[in-house]
Parts: C-alpha cells; sequence; structure tokens
C-alpha cells in the first residue's frame, strides 16, 4: 500500500514538471508601464516585452482600430512618423512615435497569436501640450573686412527660448546706429514665428575707414531675455597684395628670344645654301 502511494505521488510530481516546463516555453508577457506620458513633439516609447516569443510576431493597434500599425517590423499604417523598434536583450518589440502629437493620445495594444489564445498588453498614452524650449543663441556674420569704397554686409540672426525676439538693436562702439540718420546705411529686420528667430541686416554702402569699429548686436525678448554678441570690423584701402607683373622686362625679354631665334634661322639657311652649291661645284 505505501509503495502504491510512493508510486502515484512520483507520478503525479513528474506530470507536472512535464506540464510546467511544457507551458513555460509558451510566449509570455513581461511587465511595463502601462500608462506612460510624452510632451507634444517628443519622440513616444510604448514598451511591450515578450519572453519565449520564438517565431511568432508582435503587433500593435490603436483601440478602437483593427487595421494594425505594425507587425513586426513592418509598418502598415501610412504615418511614417510610427516604426517598430526591436530591443532584443530586453526582450522588447516597441511603438515609437516620432514628433507625437495631442491627437496620437490613446489606447495602444501589443498582441502577440499563439495557438492557445491572444496576448494582448494594453499601454495608456498621454501627450502633454507643452512648449520644449529651445536653446537661446544669437550670432553676426557678414563682411568682416570690406574694401574702401566698397559695401559691407552685416546680419544678426538671434534665437529665443519660447519665442523669437521682437527687438533687436545695433550699436558701433557704444553708439546704436539708425539708418533713418545715414543715407549710406540700411537697417531692416525678418522674423520666423515658428523657428523663434529674428534677423536683422546692417549694411552700408561707399565704406570708408571711418566705418571701422566694432559693431554689437543686442536682442530682447517679452520675457526680458537679453542676448549680445558682437563684431570688430576692419576697412582695407583695396587693390591686391601681390606684386605687379614687369611688363617691360618681360616684354624685353621676349622680344630679345625671338630676334635671336630668327637669326639663328638664317644661318642655318645660309650654311644649306652654301653646302648645296659646293657639292655641286
Amino acid at each position: 500500500m505505501a509503495a502504491n502511494i510512493v508510486l502515484w505521488i512520483i507520478i503525479t510530481l513528474l506530470t507536472h514538471l512535464s506540464v510546467f516546463s511544457l507551458h513555460s516555453h509558451y510566449p509570455r508577457l513581461l511587465p511595463v508601464n502601462t500608462t506612460v506620458t510624452f510632451n507634444r513633439e517628443e519622440t513616444a516609447t510604448l514598451k511591450c516585452a515578450i519572453d519565449h516569443l520564438g517565431r511568432k510576431t508582435v503587433s500593435w493597434r490603436k483601440l478602437p482600430y483593427i487595421t494594425p500599425i505594425t507587425t513586426g517590423v513592418t509598418r502598415f499604417a501610412q504615418d511614417s512618423r510610427y516604426e517598430a523598434v526591436h530591443v532584443p536583450w530586453k526582450k522588447q518589440w516597441n511603438l515609437s512615435i516620432k514628433s507625437v502629437q495631442l491627437h496620437d493620445a490613446g489606447v495602444y495594444e501589443c498582441q502577440v497569436g499563439t495557438h492557445r489564445k491572444q496576448l494582448r498588453q494594453k499601454i495608456t498614452l498621454h501627450v502633454k501640450d507643452a512648449v520644449l524650449y529651445r536653446k537661446a543663441d544669437i550670432k553676426i556674420t557678414g563682411t568682416q573686412f570690406p574694401e574702401k569704397g566698397g559695401i559691407m554686409f552685416l546680419f544678426c540672426n538671434a534665437t529665443g527660448k519660447k519665442h523669437a525676439p521682437n527687438r533687436i538693436n545695433w550699436f558701433k562702439n557704444g553708439e546704436r546706429l539708425f539708418s533713418e540718420r545715414s543715407e549710406k546705411m540700411s537697417i531692416k529686420k525678418t522674423i520666423s514665428i515658428n523657428a523663434g528667430v529674428m534677423t536683422s541686416s546692417l549694411v552700408i554702402t561707399d565704406v570708408h575707414p571711418d566705418d571701422n569699429g566694432t559693431y554689437v548686436c543686442r536682442a530682447t525678448s517679452l520675457e526680458d531675455e537679453t542676448l549680445i554678441t558682437s563684431l570688430k570690423v576692419n576697412v582695407s584701402n583695396g587693390g591686391s597684395s601681390y606684386p605687379k607683373r614687369d611688363v617691360t622686362r618681360t616684354d624685353t625679354l621676349e622680344s630679345n628670344s625671338a630676334q635671336i631665334t630668327g637669326m639663328h634661322s638664317k644661318v642655318g639657311l645660309i650654311y644649306f645654301f652654301l653646302t648645296f652649291v659646293l657639292l655641286v661645284w
């Protein structure tokens, strides 16, 4: 009797171990964050981790739609912002949404089909309408070494963190410049609201040494943000710095060379004629 009980226990344990071993090789979901939040214009990543995936594929869709966004690494959605990203060492098949927008918010589902059942994981995406601050920057480009009597171009590009600067002023040697006070000076401004950039051009015609100096560009914004940069301008006298060609000397040498060449030709002709006469004679 006792032997039968021991045998039954052994058989039961082996059966359970076999079933556990078999089931442990079926695909199964691994824990991930089921609620994620991203700012607008960021790249949103929705994670889906599957253990023992084998030859099965992971599909993503947005509820309540049936059409898949991606299956494996293949994208079915027409929106090119979607991308399936495989991270092998984490056993993840993630859905990436570039430049995420407010309308992308919602519930997404990753699923794996098996012969036993459908494995489904729902991920809720929240999108915040937050402004991503840019890096404030300002720089001057243009003609640093204009020639006397020529034209000088200077350009100032200023980028604000939240909004484009609302004002750009030019200064030279500490004094503010006004195009209305000078006939040869022109100052114009353009603004790109989306890029947050204001550009100001400073053009000076008939440049003279008096235009030498340090030119400063100062930009201010509604948030009381101030950006300043400068460029030192030196007016050159113009003309080439290379030595001029000695035309007289060169022309003389070329002329003498031509004369010598002509003389050699004549001597050769006379020598040929005398040789011919002596042979005939």
